[in-house]
């Protein structure tokens, strides 16, 4: 009988050790899980995740906004709907997206540079607004781009310049507070918009001769490099996909 009791009490003294630390663990284990909550719309990195779900749902932004693949610098920057860069090899990157409040991707360099840059677009479906090369300087911070195919609206139109036997209207804008690649800030953008340019033809963009334009007549002269790529632009919901190389 006493051995059967000391058997007993031993048994639950085992089992209450047991459920303390039990509890001690899932209560380990739940801080471990716990995930920042980080609000859609804010830029990092050059890239937005905006999930559409409830902010009372943890949620991460997504790491892969930009980075290099086999030498080659790439950057995704997305606001809204959904969007995705895939690599070929070399120069060769896809983009697919759709009802995109905003997407800017491509594949190129950093830094970039007055460079000759050669591309290909292979194909090109959907809506969109902009092909060509895009890229940022700072100090001053600048956001550039040459398009190739599409437009970029503008509200001062600067001068017109004709390279590569291409005629571009240079113009520019001022964005107060907008999302930039150090974080929301005032900047200027050089704007040369031709967009005459046709699916599956090898084409070259001296842009030494746009930057010389930009710096000249600009006003606001023209940073130091920061990265130069072959970029997609859709904005206002739009849906489409690329396949372009660049070189």
């Amino acid at each position: 009988m006493q051995k059967n009791q000391f058997s007993s009490k031993f048994s639950h003294a085992t089992l209450l050790l047991v459920l303390i630390l039990g509890c001690g663990i899932m209560s380990s284990c739940q801080k471990s899980n716990e995930e920042e909550i980080v609000s859609s719309g804010n830029r990092v990195s050059g890239y937005v995740d905006s999930l559409g779900k409830s902010i009372a749902a943890p949620q991460k932004l997504k790491e892969n906004d930009q980075g290099t693949y086999n030498g080659w610098f790439w950057s995704l920057y997305r606001e809204g709907g959904s969007g995705s860069l895939t690599h070929g090899s070399g120069g060769n990157f896809a983009i697919s997206y759709s009802n995109c409040r905003d997407i800017v991707g491509g594949k190129g360099w950093n830094p970039g540079a007055a460079r000759t840059i050669n591309y290909n677009v292979g194909s090109l479906t959907g809506a969109f607004d902009f092909v060509g090369v895009y890229g940022w300087t700072r100090s001053p911070l600048i956001e550039y781009y040459v398009s190739e195919f599409g437009s970029i609206p503008g509200s001062t139109q600067v001068n017109t310049v004709t390279i590569d036997g291409r005629t571009y209207r240079f113009i520019k804008n001022q964005r107060v507070n907008a999302p930039s690649i150090i974080g929301t800030a005032t900047f200027w953008q050089y704007i040369d918009n031709w967009g005459g340019s046709s699916r599956g033809t090898n084409r070259s963009i001296n842009m030494s001769a746009h930057i010389n334009n930009w710096r000249s007549r600009g006003g606001q002269g023209f940073g130091s490099y920061d990265y130069q790529i072959l970029a997609l632009e859709a904005f206002n919901y739009k849906s489409g996909s690329i396949n372009a190389t660049v070189w």
